[in-house]
């Protein structure tokens, strides 16, 4: 992938625990229910959990020991037993990042290194063997959790009587830097930690659920953002094989993943800055959190300035990852059983173009000059005549939102496609409100549909610009496809014939106000894009 195009993608990503009770000698594997509590027995021990919104959850579990102290920048280590009963009533501390919106929720979360937690939401904790969905959060591998109020659990696992999972992992320079070129005392640091949390929290799953009324052989992982490019990630990990059967990818830019070169870099910008020699790593365990914080912030300003890689991002280091994430694809030994669904939103580039985080040109001349010129004339002639508006800037939107988001996605669906089935969407749905503001479909907005919140801050956005009507259908259509898949493979359900992704037909959902199957939509500019590499 070109530098320039690079900086859009990696860009696009950032908006982009009551009484002791005992345990039941008939049945010790699963629940007892007081009242509104409960509790499971999982392989580390009893856990109390409770009744919410019809549901039962259980919060902040941890599934690997803290990474702290001589653990950090360590992989993540099976979680420590304990006697008695631990409460797992209310969520636990999220990764240290910045502040933002996508940590909103109505109880105030606690930022700490002590962060490897994750929750679950299900009908009833029994025999019944649910499949299970696991849902990993976007924010640019810098920001985000699992516990923020619109990943709440309870109305996907009560409309589908699916048992919910969320989770946090580490972001930052304590989940996403590359140590083996530094690390030249082979001092034990590892690479690619947040994915490999993401893997300690599958294993979890994996050995626990049954415990909850899941089934660990009936696994979906799902996310948005740099959470679908986590997903995109663990289809090419070696380590993730056999942890989940499905897959479901939302806006998830497929072309981030760093070389070797590049995280090398950068990780020695960030020893530089904290000032640890590359054969002293081990001072890093020592540092305080927040000379970490301050040395991320530094690094971050860097790679906006200096650099063409904006974000955090996986490394291809040769363990976790043998290449990016197409390497998968062509290795079915790999990912050739797991069904994938995957689809971005019809106008993603529009809120990294606006005036409030201007992160991609919004002009034509802005746009050659910081990343059509680095195509050859040919290939920039041919994608700009086929969007009829160009130089307009809709048509400089709808580019980049091509470029860095759907045709990256159509080509993992191309390539996955071979072996396994897979099923294209896109989110078209754009009321007047958001047209006339210029945002349209925009990056993220599919999330209250799927999860069917819309009482948090970003759900009361769409009760405001979708008619009760169109929105309960809306998320109607959407819970059943992502439901219905992860329960067989298959989304059909009240949208329409959806037909796998080929390279034939191109079948693909178009969820809007009127939602239905179109045959490779606007064609010209996907064949506009065939042959670019990026």
């Amino acid at each position: 992938m070109n530098f320039s195009f690079r900086f859009f993608v990696t860009l696009a990503l950032l908006w982009s625990p009551s009484s002791l009770l005992t345990a039941n000698p008939r049945d010790e594997k699963h629940m007892i229910a007081v009242g509104d509590s409960s509790f499971v027995k999982t392989k580390q021990g009893l856990l109390l959990g409770q009744r919410e919104n019809g549901v039962f959850v259980w919060k902040g579990i941890p599934y690997a020991q803290a990474p702290v102290d001589s653990l950090r920048y360590v992989v993540a280590q099976p979680p420590l037993s304990w006697n008695g009963l631990k409460a797992a009533t209310s969520f636990g501390p999220i990764a240290h990042q910045p502040k933002s919106g996508l940590t909103a929720s109505k109880v105030p979360h606690i930022q700490s290194e002590d962060c490897l937690y994750l929750n679950v939401w299900t009908p009833a904790p029994d025999n019944k063997k649910r499949p299970v969905m696991v849902w990993i959060h976007g924010g640019g591998f810098e920001l985000g959790s699992g516990s923020a109020d619109m990943y709440d659990g309870a109305k996907l696992a009560t409309k589908g009587d699916m048992v919910i999972v969320t989770l946090n992992y580490r972001l930052g320079v304590l989940g996403f830097l590359y140590f083996d070129e530094a690390d030249s005392n082979s001092s034990g640091f590892e690479n690619n930690l947040g994915i490999r949390d993401q893997v300690a929290a599958l294993r979890w799953v994996k050995e626990n659920i049954d415990a909850f009324g899941g089934d660990p052989n009936q696994v979906t992982v799902f996310g948005e953002s740099a959470g679908g490019t986590s997903v995109e990630t663990l289809l090419a990990a070696r380590e993730a094989k056999g942890l989940f059967q499905k897959a479901i990818v939302q806006s998830g830019p497929a072309s981030i993943i760093w070389t070797k070169e590049v995280a090398t870099m950068l990780t020695n910008k960030f020893l530089s800055i904290v000032n640890v020699s590359p054969n002293n790593l081990s001072a890093l365990k020592q540092l305080q959190v927040d000379t970490l914080k301050a040395a991320q912030k530094k690094l971050s300003d860097y790679m906006m300035k200096e650099t063409n890689y904006k974000v955090f991002s996986p490394t291809i280091d040769g363990r976790l990852l043998n290449g990016d994430i197409y390497y998968s694809c062509l290795n079915p030994e790999q990912s050739g059983n797991v069904s994938l669904m995957i689809g971005t939103n019809r106008n993603e580039s529009s809120m990294f173009a606006g005036k409030s985080l201007h992160m991609m040109p919004s002009k034509a001349k802005d746009l050659e000059a910081q990343y059509l010129n680095s195509f050859s004339v040919e290939q920039k002639n041919r994608i700009v005549s086929s969007y009829e508006s160009y130089p307009k800037k809709k048509a400089v939107f709808d580019i980049l939102t091509d470029g860095v988001f759907r045709n990256p996605a159509i080509r993992l669906a191309e390539c996955q496609g071979i072996h396994s089935p897979v099923y294209m969407y896109r989110f078209d749905f754009a009321p007047t409100a958001l047209k006339l503001a210029g945002m349209g479909a925009f990056h993220g907005l599919e999330i209250p549909f799927v999860f069917g919140n819309r009482e948090d801050k970003f759900g009361k956005l769409v009760k405001v610009i979708a008619t009760n009507k169109t929105g309960e259908r809306l998320t109607e259509e959407m819970q059943t496809a992502w439901l219905n898949f992860a329960r067989s493979g298959n989304p059909n359900g009240t949208a329409g014939n959806w037909q796998p992704y080929d390279q034939d037909t191109r079948a693909t959902m178009l969820f809007n106000k009127e939602s239905k199957v179109v045959l490779d939509p606007d064609a010209k500019q996907r064949m506009a894009w065939e042959g670019v590499k990026y």
